[in-house]
């Protein structure tokens, strides 16, 4: 069964339209806490603004506790948690050709959460019941959509491109970036672009700003996307 049902539009090949995901979500244990992670979110807003400034048509979806720029010219919505995003993917993904999955998104959430209370703290502590969230990238591959998905792989620096190429064929994407750990709250990335088929890229220099990256990447995301939608792609 598929994520979900969409009928196939016609992408503009020479102004594909950009979806980016960008930042943390938080999950909720109870009214006042959450399980996050420390994804500051840097990277897709550069990202957002590298898209924008090829002229292309972007939205941004962002979340919690990002700051974005009031002068930003994409389009901005919101998400807190991943059941959250994966409403935005289901509105939004079918309108857009290009889709570049920066969100650091939880892969566990509490079994049951209990938004409309506050836990009160006790010395015998307790304990919280985890499960898994969906793989929503994962998902959008089981839907009839000729889109380019592109997602991310943070690991460590030891097996970072083998986890990454497991990652691509696993969740069926098209490309995939690799980024070691270090990327974290940085203001510096060195990123990988690993495509489906063909040889990793690395900018040069390897590290580099986000900013900088940003654009390098964004480059690279349009023209595969344009080169898979040229005659006889599948």
């Amino acid at each position: 069964m598929g994520f979900w049902t969409m009928t196939p539009h016609d992408s503009l090949e020479n102004h594909p339209r950009v979806l980016i995901t960008a930042g943390p979500t938080w999950e909720p244990i109870d009214e006042v806490r959450f399980l996050g992670n420390r994804s500051s979110g840097r990277l897709g807003l550069e990202l957002a603004r590298a898209s924008v400034n090829l002229g292309l048509p972007t939205t941004l979806l962002l979340g919690p506790g990002v700051h974005v720029e009031p002068s930003s010219q994409s389009e901005v919505h919101r998400f807190q948690t991943t059941e959250d995003l994966e409403s935005c993917l289901r509105n939004f993904w079918p309108e857009h050709d290009l889709l570049i999955m920066a969100a650091a998104v939880a892969d566990y959430r509490p079994v049951r959460s209990l938004e409309d209370v506050k836990i009160p703290r006790h010395d015998r502590g307790f304990e919280l019941r985890l499960e898994p969230t969906p793989d929503l990238i994962a998902m959008l591959s089981e839907c009839d959509h000729s889109g380019t998905r592109i997602g991310f792989a943070l690991e460590s620096t030891s097996d970072l491109e083998a986890r990454a190429r497991e990652k691509l064929a696993g969740k069926n994407l098209h490309a995939i970036v690799a980024n070691p750990l270090s990327t974290m709250e940085s203001d510096s990335i060195e990123g990988t672009f690993i495509p489906r088929t063909g040889p990793a890229l690395q900018p040069s220099p390897a590290r580099m700003s986000k900013r900088d990256f940003a654009d390098w990447l964004l480059e690279r995301a349009v023209a595969l996307h344009r080169s898979r939608s040229g005659p006889g792609d599948g």
